[in-house]
């Protein structure tokens, strides 16, 4: 299959795209509904204008749809060629962008393909001005990219720009790109001294990394704030913003997302769940290994920043004790399970959905990897953990080409924890028991315990509800089960005009400690309504604090347990 993708007119947002197949008669011709490392239908069909089919002497052929986002084609046996233009104007981690200094392309948006033929080799040629230059993790050659197979070529997103900034560092025989394209002042020796640590102990560890000689970081940087980060075999799009404060504030989360995507090299693009082995673009590709896939890859990021020195332990603590936080603020943990809930991504796994009815895959995940390395620790006295796991699905499954199940990896965890752990997946990866004591269990294997505390809003703690200021209204945006306000009354999307007559301008919380001893009244506006609540006073606080703090009489053994696992060394 062959590509040509034509840089013209950016100004109307639009790129111009052919294709030429090899195809059987009678040919359906596919675009893809979604994109690997987004686990939701993305419908890029709907970008898609001029829509054309001719034959290979260049007549017409009648074409029509039989789905959303396939045509059935009346031709013979031979070469067809397809025409059409694709609107580019979203710019974030997976889409495809064009504008006056760049052409930006995730090729699994945009690339129609015969269905079957994934396989086949494929060529991709550029029409952009001659001086650009191009970044991607697999090489252009006079403009063209060649791939093994339709599979590679939409993993290969590219840069094409005359802006683009550039440096590379070396480890263990593979080179990695650094690209930024967009305005920003990078910080060469920082970034490739840090970059160079995490990455060194990531293939050290797995003993070697699945490419091809290259590996490639692509970051968009944004004048806005932004943080996306989408997975590749060859490479990483990474969007980050506001420009000034990437070396600055930001840095610590540019640190993070890109050890998390280099990560993500072994853990999903290569072990990956047997549902998705191969992708199928045409369709959702459940799963409910997203625990593995993407609670992993955020728990083994942080660590690897961690063991490799780039972070010191206070800082992975403080990102631990974020997901901890998260974990317990959100009560859809009682609702759906971890497992059922990465099934549901596809339905709204990347957007807030309804209150307290799922859980994050990522958050919840992370959580689970840590309180399965602490078991494997504390059972194996160090001698083994969770990136021995890793290692074992990575050779006997990533490394000859096969997917792994839900049972697969729970017998990986069973062979070096040394126990059974029916009883344990299916209470916490498969039900929604409660995790306080495994949480509890884990930070006692490395001499830390937790804390919770009242929260530092009075919002929060006393009536029980989170809020936002948009366009100097004071919006609700979470409630508390069972809390003050929604015992009296309150309403998610509420807007909190004033507490006992005093009017909120983005102030609610310095109200709330006012009248600390008062009894408290709430004058809200429903959809133009305006309506009063009194709020009960019930002698609970609400969303605590929760906080990991170091045991004051930590045993000797957890504090060797701690050592071990914040250096990433053995007890051998």
């Amino acid at each position: 299959m062959n590509y040509k993708i034509i840089y013209e007119n950016p100004q109307s947002g639009y790129i111009k795209i052919k294709a030429e197949f090899n195809a059987d008669s009678n040919t359906t011709i596919q675009f893809p509904t979604w994109r690997p490392g987004r686990y939701e239908i993305g419908d890029f069909i709907k970008n898609v204008h001029g829509f054309k089919v001719f034959s290979a002497d260049g007549k017409p052929l009648k074409h029509e749809k039989i789905n959303k986002d396939s045509w059935q084609v009346e031709n013979s046996k031979g070469v067809i060629r397809v025409e059409y233009s694709y609107y580019a104007k979203d710019l974030n981690a997976g889409s495809t962008y064009v504008d006056q200094e760049q052409l930006y392309v995730n090729p699994v948006n945009c690339l129609a393909y015969i269905p079957g033929f994934e396989d086949q080799a494929c060529e991709l040629e550029l029409g952009i001005p001659d001086h650009w230059e191009i970044a991607c993790g697999l090489p252009f050659s006079a403009k063209k990219l060649k791939t093994d197979s339709y599979h590679d070529l939409v993993d290969s997103p590219f840069i094409a720009s005359n802006t683009l900034q550039h440096e590379t560092y070396e480890s263990n025989g593979t080179t990695f790109h650094l690209w930024f394209q967009g305005e920003c002042k990078p910080d060469w020796k920082k970034l490739k001294t840090d970059f160079k640590k995490f990455t060194d102990l990531q293939v050290k560890n797995f003993g070697s990394i699945p490419v091809k000689g290259e590996y490639a970081f692509l970051f968009q940087i944004v004048p806005y704030k932004a943080y996306h980060g989408v997975e590749h075999q060859y490479s990483t799009v990474i969007l980050l913003g506001p420009s000034y404060d990437i070396m600055g504030s930001f840095y610590d989360e540019l640190l993070g997302v890109s050890s998390h995507e280099l990560y993500h090299t072994w853990n999903i693009k290569n072990i990956r769940p047997i549902e998705m082995f191969p992708y199928e673009y045409s369709k959702e590709n459940f799963s409910t290994l997203g625990y593995v896939a993407e609670g992993v890859t955020t728990y083994m990021g942080d660590i690897y920043l961690m063991q490799s020195g780039v972070w010191d332990l206070d800082k992975y603590l403080k990102e631990l004790q974020s997901n901890l936080q998260r974990h317990f603020d959100n009560f859809g943990r009682f609702n759906l399970s971890v497992a059922e809930s990465s099934w549901d991504t596809w339905i709204d796994g990347y957007v807030a959905g309804v209150p307290n009815r799922k859980v994050s895959i990522y958050n919840e995940g992370a959580i689970l990897a840590f309180v399965c390395d602490m078991k494997i620790r504390k059972n194996s006295g160090n001698k083994f953990n969770l990136h021995d796991v890793m290692t074992d699905l990575y050779e006997n499954f990533g490394q000859k080409g096969k997917g792994y199940s839900v049972e697969d990896y729970q017998k990986t965890v069973e062979k070096y924890a040394g126990e059974n752990l029916d009883s344990f997946f299916k209470d916490y990866f498969f039900g929604t028991a409660s995790y306080e004591t495994i949480i509890e269990e884990a930070l006692d294997t490395i001499g830390y315990e937790f804390k919770s505390e009242t929260a530092e809003k009075a919002s929060w703690s006393r009536l029980g509800i989170k809020t936002v200021v948009e366009n100097n209204q004071t919006i609700v945006k979470a409630i508390y089960p069972g809390s003050s306000s929604e015992v009296a009354g309150i309403m998610i999307d509420d807007e909190v005009s004033a507490v006992n007559g005093m009017r909120v301008s983005g102030d609610l919380d310095n109200w709330i400690s006012y009248f600390e001893n008062d009894n408290l009244q709430l004058t809200i506006y429903r959809k133009s309504n305006q309506m009063v609540f009194d709020i009960p006073e019930l002698n609970r606080a609400y969303f605590p604090k929760f906080s990991i703090i170091e045991q004051k009489t930590a045993a000797k053994d957890s504090l060797f347990m701690r050592k071990w696992w914040s250096t990433g060394k053995r007890n051998k």
